[in-house]
């Protein structure tokens, strides 16, 4: 009688690989240590192979930067184990059929591959690269599929594309646990995902439409938009004075270098717009000024024709930057104001946004009714659409600066919370009517045929500029 468990031992050790950091100089690792995998050492797979042992480099295989991606090594492992042989990305053409016709070859003993959960992961996730997309959207994309997708279907034994129905797919959403906005995000992703698959032929016609409206649309309620009032935006300015990211340095030097860094960053995201993690990778070559308008302005995104958009910020805030000190260790950097080029944008901004956190509870901002009020660094890029919409610049124009797509994001997300436009509507109806006399004009306090003067309100006077 053969002996099942021994069967399944040497089918794992014929198809076994693994995609490994070995680490070499300067990275002080140990060759093979993978208790850190985040540096640019190369990838290498080693395992089993059909019996034969493998351990070959995956820049052999792979272009740069991605033979030194652990993400894109376990692709190329999986690619190996699919086909049995080493084998480049692009010379593989997997037989791909809609799932009517596998049936029916199958009848007549054609063996036909069917596409797997894994390499259609793969070839999504390496085509939504080749659009061009940029790093921070690739990385949620990853994490939705590599991390999620795959994990769900290893648990469930789904292996196949075509096993992926619609009861898979809800109980897959119903596994996420997240609140109904990043669940909609999500949801449209896997859409996405869908569609893609469909197109390649691995789904029957039609079926992304089918699951589309069998997932249907996720409810997701309006939320205000969270900024900060000015009494609130200076009281966080005022913490900043008090900040200290390492209590044990700062107090050498009177609190002043952590406390600089951070009230720069944050008076750049307030009179910017930008999201954190464009402002700490923010470039000094993006900072400019004017001699004949005496204005500095900052690029806060390029247009896909390569014209910049510019900002203009107050004078102190370009002051703030020209001056910055260097972080608390000493580090600088030429090329940026924040960051020292070291580690990955999403590490920079992680770090920033633990010192915000820090930052928020020195400030102690309270909503109304005295409780705790919720505070995030996004908020800085919606004060300062508020706050320009609240002072009468034109939606077109905050749409322009903030980079949406459309004005009709802008509208979405600023417009029903910004009531003195409202007041500023109204007054301009009454006013319509007063001309037309449908209404009498209202009577000054200071008596009949008096017109009241306007309040005059003294400019500030800027000192070297």
């Amino acid at each position: 009688m053969p002996n099942r468990a021994n069967d399944d031992i040497v089918a794992m050790e014929i198809l076994m690989l693994k995609p490994l950091k070995r680490h070499y100089a300067p990275c002080k690792r140990r060759e093979w240590d993978q208790g850190y995998t985040r540096c640019t050492c190369p990838v290498w797979i080693r395992g089993t192979l059909h019996g034969k042992r493998v351990t070959v480099s995956a820049s052999k295989y792979l272009p740069e930067p991605d033979c030194r991606d652990l993400e894109r090594g376990r692709d190329l492992a999986v690619l190996w184990e699919r086909t049995g042989e080493l084998v480049r990305p692009e010379e593989y053409a997997a037989i791909v059929l809609p799932a009517s016709e596998l049936d029916s070859l199958a009848r007549f003993g054609t063996v036909v591959e069917r596409p797997t959960v894994d390499m259609a992961i793969s070839a999504y996730l390496k085509a939504a690269k080749d659009r061009g997309i940029s790093e921070a959207t690739h990385y949620k994309k990853r994490l939705v599929f590599n991390k999620l997708l795959r994990t769900f279907c290893a648990d469930k034994g789904i292996r196949f594309v075509s096993e992926l129905g619609l009861a898979a797919l809800q109980e897959w959403r119903g596994t996420w646990g997240v609140e109904a906005l990043t669940r909609d995000k999500r949801q449209r992703e896997v859409i996405g995902f869908l569609w893609f698959c469909e197109r390649a032929g691995w789904f029957e016609r039609n079926y992304a439409t089918d699951a589309t409206k069998g997932l249907g649309k996720i409810q997701v309620k309006a939320r205000q938009t969270g900024y900060f009032m000015p009494s609130e935006y200076k009281a966080l300015i005022d913490a900043t004075y008090i900040y200290s990211d390492r209590p044990s340095v700062d107090k050498h030097n009177s609190l002043t270098i952590g406390g600089q860094r951070i009230r720069a960053l944050t008076e750049v995201m307030r009179w910017t717009g930008l999201r954190i993690r464009d402002a700490v990778t923010l470039e000094k070559s993006r900072l400019s000024h004017d001699p004949q308008t005496g204005l500095s302005s900052v690029i806060v995104y390029q247009k896909k024709t390569g014209e910049p958009v510019y900002c203009p910020i107050p004078p102190q805030v370009a002051e703030m930057l020209r001056t910055l000190p260097a972080s608390q260790k000493g580090n600088t950097n030429e090329k940026y104001f924040f960051w020292t080029g070291s580690g990955t944008p999403k590490t920079i901004t992680t770090n920033w946004q633990r010192s915000y956190g820090k930052l928020f509870r020195l400030a102690a901002i309270k909503e109304p009714d005295a409780t705790a009020k919720r505070c995030h660094p996004h908020m800085l890029r919606d004060t300062f659409a508020v706050e320009s919409l609240l002072s009468g610049m034109r939606l077109e124009e905050v749409s322009t600066i903030l980079g949406h797509s459309s004005v009709k994001i802008t509208e979405r997300h600023y417009m029903p919370w910004v009531r003195a436009r409202q007041t500023s509507l109204n007054d301009s109806v009454v006013q319509s009517w007063i001309k037309q006399g449908i209404v009498k004009p209202p009577e000054s306090k200071q008596g009949p045929g008096r017109t009241r003067k306007a309040p005059v309100i003294p400019l500030p006077v800027v000192v070297g500029e």
